[in-house]
């Protein structure tokens, strides 16, 4: 007997990893600093699967750096990318960003230029305040 394939009709959503985010940084559970503004764009020039994160105010460690990012999930990161707001190429590390239920923001984050490079990983979370 055949057997026909089934298609699937799942319509993948894209999450809206671009906006701009009320954030704060913690080291594990303590608060660092916050809250400031923290923005993600995408790239228009590395295509759809780059994003730039960026700190808006300038406050808490002057970053723009670009990650790889999946819009189909949400997810974004870098294993090394570096500041574009200094002269200096100061490297910067993200892991396990993620976009949440389309309204939350959480990401890890290393800088070369800390005390003990890469020493420290900052916890950065909180709420889309514009898309």
């Amino acid at each position: 007997s055949c057997e026909r394939e089934i298609e699937s009709d799942a319509i993948v959503n894209p999450v809206n990893i671009t906006g701009q985010w009320n954030v704060n940084a913690y080291n594990d559970s303590t608060l660092l600093y916050g809250p400031f503004e923290v923005m993600t764009l995408k790239d228009t020039y590395a295509g759809s699967d780059s994003i730039i994160i960026q700190d808006t105010e300038m406050k808490f460690w002057e970053f723009r750096v670009k990650a790889r990012a999946d819009e189909v999930n949400g997810n974004f990161g870098t294993k090394l990318s570096h500041c574009e707001v200094h002269g200096e190429e100061i490297g910067i590390k993200i892991s396990n960003g993620k976009i949440l239920d389309t309204d939350s923001i959480y990401f890890e984050i290393q800088f070369e230029d800390d005390e003990t490079p890469y020493g420290v990983t900052y916890q950065i979370k909180g709420r889309r305040t514009v898309e």
